[in-house]
């Protein structure tokens, strides 16, 4: 835990006014730089949210031992406090080199906040470290040396029989909602294109139906074939999924959390 202090009980904060698109492609990482932080490597890192950069400073808090060496827990790092519901977000580790486990080229997805609890910030190499035999989707990849930054952003994990991805909603080219939908004007991504961000590239996606829930596990009123996915639209500014408006009201979900494929 943290040490203790007068402007809060579990760490020192810094804020910084960061804004940022809510969609489009990262534009400052590249493979051959790292972030730009405000911080010195080694004193810290940037938790950047969609909101703001928080600096969590690593003698704010009182390490822990993992594997006979000093390390902080990742979801502690972190903060389940960074965002108001964590497991609607992806986490993205970033060393200084610029390497982050899901750049082009590598994709082995961002972390989910269930598989933060599995993982640490080694302190002698500034280096994360999963314990991976208890994630059958963490990789010696996801073990990012020199962290620099977190990036946290809103995703829906994509699901299939035998594997899963984070699709990160930013990344992905928004268009406009045409009519027939009560959202029409707004912008918003198509749940294919959601899932065709995220699943194996072998996949044939006709042969699939897909539950769409929310992260109160609720769901649309039936299962989707894949041209309905074409026609379903996650709308940026609502945090909602939505269908025909002809069909009704029960055809939406608020804040999606995941899309489970499932076989014919």
């Amino acid at each position: 835990m943290p040490r203790p202090n007068h402007l809060r009980p579990q760490m020192r904060i810094f804020l910084l006014l960061l804004f940022f698109s809510g969609c489009g492609k990262d534009s400052y990482l590249s493979e051959s730089a790292g972030p730009t932080a405000s911080i010195e490597f080694g004193e810290g890192i940037e938790v950047v949210t969609p909101h703001e950069t928080v600096l969590r400073i690593f003698d704010d808090f009182t390490p822990t031992t993992h594997q006979n060496r000093p390390a902080l827990p990742l979801r502690e790092l972190v903060g389940e406090d960074a965002v108001v519901k964590p497991d609607l977000y992806g986490y993205r580790f970033i060393g200084t080199d610029g390497f982050y486990p899901n750049m082009p080229g590598k994709g082995y997805g961002d972390n989910t906040w269930a598989q933060l609890q599995y993982g640490y910030l080694d302190l002698a190499d500034i280096r994360v470290d999963f314990d991976t035999e208890r994630d059958p989707e963490l990789r010696n990849g996801h073990n990012v040396k020199w962290l620099i930054q977190v990036q946290l952003l809103r995703s829906i994990d994509v699901q299939w029989s035998g594997g899963r991805k984070l699709a990160t909603l930013r990344e992905l080219d928004a268009e406009i909602i045409p009519d027939a939908y009560q959202q029409a004007g707004e912008e918003g991504l198509t749940l294919a294109n959601v899932v065709n961000s995220a699943a194996p590239a072998d996949i044939v996606y006709e042969s699939f139906l897909y539950r769409v829930l929310s992260r109160e596990n609720e769901s649309l009123p039936r299962l989707l074939t894949w041209e309905e996915m074409s026609a379903t639209y996650y709308v940026l500014e609502s945090d909602s999924v939505v269908m025909l408006e002809a069909l009704g009201p029960t055809y939406q979900i608020s804040e999606p959390k995941s899309i489970r494929m499932e076989a014919k």
